[in-house]
């Protein structure tokens, strides 16, 4: 008799994918896409960090984004406070209820650059 969960096990790649390209105005575009949960958030949290090494502004879309967790709300605050100490412009694109609803009840629609469409997010931050 197997002691083995018979349950496939799926990495957080296959449930969230964040794609980074950049933008006719000169600022990169994040997309997020799929789940942002206890077992994703850290595929967004590495994301994030990369672009935070490049010291550069940049928007996050989670218009792709089906499941919103705490942990993805998480990166999202350690995300404001290291983009103010370091004084770069950023933006979320958020128009989905899949996300504003969490960042709603949490209180975070209204201290994170919440924005209803990536233009409207690029033109507040390209400048």
């Amino acid at each position: 008799m197997s002691t083995s969960d018979p349950r496939p096990s799926i990495e957080p790649g296959a449930l969230l994918t964040v794609d980074v390209q950049p933008h006719p105005r000169g600022v990169p575009l994040m997309r997020v896409l799929g789940d942002v949960d206890l077992a994703t958030a850290p595929v967004f949290q590495k994301a994030v960090l990369d672009q935070l090494a490049q010291r550069q502004k940049f928007v996050v879309d989670m218009d792709g984004v089906d499941f919103l967790s705490s942990a993805g709300l998480a990166v999202l605050v350690d995300l404001r406070q290291q983009m103010a100490d370091q004084n770069l412009k950023w933006a979320v694109v958020a128009a989905r209820q899949t996300v504003t609803r969490p960042l709603e009840i949490t209180g975070l629609l209204t201290i994170l650059p919440i924005f209803e469409t990536v233009p409207a997010a690029v033109d507040a931050i390209a400048s």
